[in-house]
């Protein structure tokens, strides 16, 4: 029959063995023979002779493109006329020589100015009356506009023209009412025309005007005059008319042939498709590519129709099972030398088995997400086991956590990058998570994850892949971490549950005052609810002092005293106002009801569900430590008692959070009997908790908690500074008594 001692050890062997064939499976499964080196790459020279097996015809991709491109090249922009810009310039050109027109409309007479009269004698009147009686009064037509004014009219109206332009159209209108007085030819309506057909000419029958043609057309129209058909007009008039028409016309042109986008592309696709596939055949027996021949798409399509690379051996994958396997025992034997109370326990190993397995499975991720695009590798949750194990065991164990994650991704993907990041990336909670005290830091650990882990995925990409990748890269790792980090959290309380592992989760909530077993001891027993709340202070305090974990050595001093509240009435804390009922009572008896908070305390601890790390406070809190004021007052009775009758049932503290408790509690308690007495000091606090301290070292209730001796001298300290807070000397308030 096998003893107790073997059990533990059998169960690890199991666990271990379990964890190695489900690691394997989880890197194995699904994966078929794979492409042995060497094998050949397109554009790269080919690393062996490869022949055709048989007839094989493949379309030349690259070269059918490229004569598919050269098709669609050849084909011109189609254009089509905007007739609307058509109409719009010619009516520019109309315009402007309305508007010159207009400029010789006389200027109105203001109403104040009365026309000349003149007096004439009508034919018949007698010269004596002349002048007396017939009157006729004639008004004098208004004249048309002078120069100036058709000028500043016509500017106005087209502040882009030269000035010479206006003046030589205005000066041409003007001359022309002065030659048809003297019945010569006019020109004005003529160079009109000659303007309108230089602008149809120039806008409809050249085919139009595109975008690129436009300033160069106007400038050379400025520079180079077209000759106009004006028979008659002098040479030096002419040019200045020619000028004049040119510049109008140029400010009148518009673009009015733009690039038909879907007619090009249709007649490009239609030549593109016009060309054939260009093929390549390959004869049974030929030479695909020879051995540092440059291999084509072609050649590379060919060799893997014809089925010329070989396949893995069944031997690969079961070496990938194999180097799985051996880092898995490797993470085992960090966790046999590095952290004992792990090894020891059989549940936690079989949660850091869990962990493992999921690791595996989490490193084929890439292999799915990542096919075509390598950046998205980057959102394996790597940092989500930094997070668990760093909540569940301890710093340690999640930087070991690094071990299989790193190497399982790398086994799984050949990606340099990505084991790298995996096994950064499962570190970088840890700082964050490990030493939280509060749910706030564990949510901030979430956020800081996902702020370190994205420049860490884009350096990588950066670094291995090109500058290209980085920013996507980091944004997927930022993803990962933040979203790792709320997975876990979200596991974190069902592995706590499943494993029954008390977590910095599961002690915030027991530190929570309104916890049932909490809020029991305060309605039973406020004296020893505020004597625990006050322990768990100072416990909390000594803890930080030398680095144990303040809140489990909080919430085991919350705890601690909760068979009080069984029956209160029997503890001094409680009386306040009644009788002690100890003092009808025999030393053994009184010894065997204290005794008796205990076992109660277990008792509720159980029905409570308190972890037992934290129901250990209950236990260890007095340890085996004799019941002095009751085994006094047996000696008074009878010399000759046994000091063993007054001794609690407890046991030794074997953890530094036990043994600080042991010592807080002990101190509070022997503080608020000396306050009661005499007024406080630093120096009579220090001398008291010194004798405590002593009297556990002498008793040897600390022989168990592997406590230093430089650590007591730290628990002192905080223990010294934390009871002079709570219990300084108040200043008397008038009329209160002596003191408040």
């Amino acid at each position: 029959m096998r003893s107790r001692t073997q059990r533990p050890g059998i169960i690890r062997a199991m666990v271990l063995g379990l964890t190695i064939v489900l690691v394997g499976l989880a890197l194995v499964a699904g994966r078929h023979g794979e492409e042995t080196l060497p094998v050949p790459v397109a554009g790269q020279p080919s690393p062996s002779d490869f022949v055709a097996t048989a007839d094989y015809s493949v379309t030349n991709v690259a070269e059918t493109n490229a004569a598919r491109e050269l098709a669609r090249a050849s084909v011109d922009t189609i254009f089509q006329e905007d007739t609307e810009q058509t109409a719009a310039a010619l009516r520019g050109v109309q315009f402007f020589f309305e508007a010159v027109k207009a400029a010789r409309a006389p200027v109105e007479v203001p109403a104040e100015e009365t026309p000349d009269t003149t007096i004439v004698q009508e034919e018949g009147v007698p010269d004596d009356q002349v002048g007396t009686e017939t009157v006729v009064v004639t008004t004098v037509a208004p004249l048309p506009a002078d120069k100036e004014t058709q000028l500043v009219r016509v500017r106005e109206a087209y502040p882009l023209l030269n000035d010479s332009t206006i003046e030589a159209i205005v000066d041409l209108r003007n001359l022309d009412f002065i030659r048809e007085d003297n019945g010569e030819e006019t020109f004005f309506g003529v160079v009109q025309a000659e303007a309108n057909d230089l602008t149809e000419e120039l806008l409809v029958q050249g085919g139009g005007i595109t975008a690129t043609q436009l300033d160069s057309l106007q400038s050379e129209l400025v520079t180079a005059p077209r000759r106009l058909n004006v028979p008659g007009m002098e040479e030096g008039e002419r040019d200045l008319i020619e000028a004049a028409v040119a510049d109008v016309v140029a400010n009148s042109l518009r673009v009015n042939r733009r690039p038909d986008d879907p007619a090009t592309e249709a007649a490009r696709e239609a030549a593109a498709a016009g060309v054939p596939d260009v093929t390549v055949a390959y004869v049974e027996g030929e030479l695909i590519a020879g051995e540092r021949e440059l291999v084509t798409e072609a050649d590379l399509e060919a060799i893997v129709a014809l089925g010329l690379i070989q396949q893995a051996e069944p031997p690969r994958l079961a070496a990938l099972a194999t180097a799985a396997g051996l880092v898995v025992l490797l993470a085992g034997l960090f966790i046999w030398r590095t952290a004992p109370d792990t090894w020891r326990r059989p549940k936690l190993m079989a949660l850091f088995g869990l962990l493992t397995v999921l690791a595996a499975l989490a490193a084929r991720l890439p292999e799915v997400i990542a096919v075509d695009r390598p950046e998205l590798g980057y959102l394996i949750p790597a940092a989500a086991f930094g997070y668990l194990a760093a909540i569940l065991f301890d710093s340690r164990t999640a930087l070991l956590m690094a071990i299989p994650v790193g190497a399982f991704t790398a086994l799984a993907n050949s990606d340099v990058s990505l084991a790298v990041y995996a096994a950064a990336a499962t570190t970088i909670p840890v700082p964050f998570v490990s030493a939280a005290s509060s749910r706030t830091s564990l949510r901030l650990g979430v956020l800081y994850t996902g702020a370190a882990t994205a420049p860490l995925a884009a350096s990588l990409a950066w670094f291995f892949s090109g500058a290209d990748q980085a920013w996507q890269a980091g944004a997927a790792g930022f993803a990962a971490g933040s979203i790792a980090g709320i997975v876990a959290l979200g596991v974190l309380p069902f592995l706590e549950n499943t494993f029954r592992i008390t977590t910095t989760l599961t002690l915030l909530d027991l530190t929570d005052r309104n916890h049932p077993a909490l809020r029991l001891l305060e309605e039973n027993a406020p004296g020893s609810f505020n004597h625990s709340v006050l322990v768990g202070t100072l416990a909390g305090k000594a803890a930080r002092a030398i680095g144990a974990n303040p809140l489990l050595a909080q919430a085991a001093a919350y705890y601690h005293d909760l068979g009080k509240a069984v029956r209160p009435q029997y503890f001094i804390e409680n009386q306040f106002g009644v009788s002690n009922p100890h003092d009808e009572m025999t030393p053994e008896e009184s010894a065997e009801v204290v005794r008796e908070h205990v076992s109660e305390g277990l008792r509720l601890a159980r029905q409570y569900r308190i972890p037992a790390e934290v129901a250990d406070g209950i236990r260890m809190h007095h340890g085996n430590s004799i019941m002095r004021f009751f085994y006094h007052r047996a000696l008074e009775l009878d010399p000759g008692a046994s000091p063993n009758t007054y001794r609690h049932n407890g046991v030794k503290p074997v953890r530094k959070e036990m043994a600080i408790l042991m010592l807080s509690d002990a101190c509070e308690g022997a503080t608020r009997s000396l306050v009661q007495q005499e007024d406080p000091s630093t120096s009579n606090i220090g001398k008291l908790v010194d004798q405590i301290i002593y009297e556990k070292l002498e008793d040897g209730q600390l022989d168990e908690s592997s406590l230093t001796f430089g650590e007591l001298t730290k628990v002192k300290g905080a223990l010294v500074e934390a009871l002079i807070g709570y219990y300084h000397t108040r200043v008397p308030y008038p009329g209160f008594g002596p003191q408040a």
